[in-house]
C-alpha cells in the first residue's frame, strides 16, 4: 500500500509540475482517454461531467487547459455547432511521464 501511495503522489508531483489541479487532471485524462482510443471528445460531453463537477465548473476547467496549453478545441469541419477537444503535445507528454511512474 505504502507504494501505491507513494506513486500517487508522484503523479500529484507531475500534475503540479504542469500546473494542473486535481479536477483538470480527471478532465484531461478523460480527453486523452477518448483520444488514445480514436474516439472524437466534444465541449459538451466534458461539460455533462457530472462526477468532476457543475457544468460551469467544467466550462472553466476547459479553458484553464486550454490557457495552459494542454488541450486544443476546434469546431468541427462536419457540424459546426460541435467543438472537438484534443490533448495537445504537452497533455501526451504528461501522459507518458504518468505512466512511467504506475510501470514501475
Amino acid at each position: 500500500m505504502l507504494e501505491y501511495l507513494s506513486k500517487i503522489n508522484k503523479a500529484r508531483s507531475i500534475n503540479k509540475s504542469y500546473h494542473v489541479n486535481d479536477r483538470q487532471a480527471v478532465v484531461l485524462d478523460y480527453i486523452c482517454e477518448k483520444h488514445l482510443s480514436h474516439k472524437a471528445s466534444h465541449i459538451k460531453e466534458i461539460i455533462l461531467l457530472k462526477t468532476t463537477g457543475s457544468q460551469a465548473t467544467l466550462h472553466v476547467v476547459t479553458k484553464e487547459l486550454t490557457k495552459l496549453n494542454l488541450i486544443k478545441v476546434s469546431i468541427n469541419p462536419v457540424d459546426s455547432r460541435i467543438k472537438d477537444v484534443l490533448p495537445t503535445p504537452l497533455a501526451l507528454k504528461r501522459l507518458e511521464a504518468l505512466v512511467a511512474i504506475f510501470q514501475k
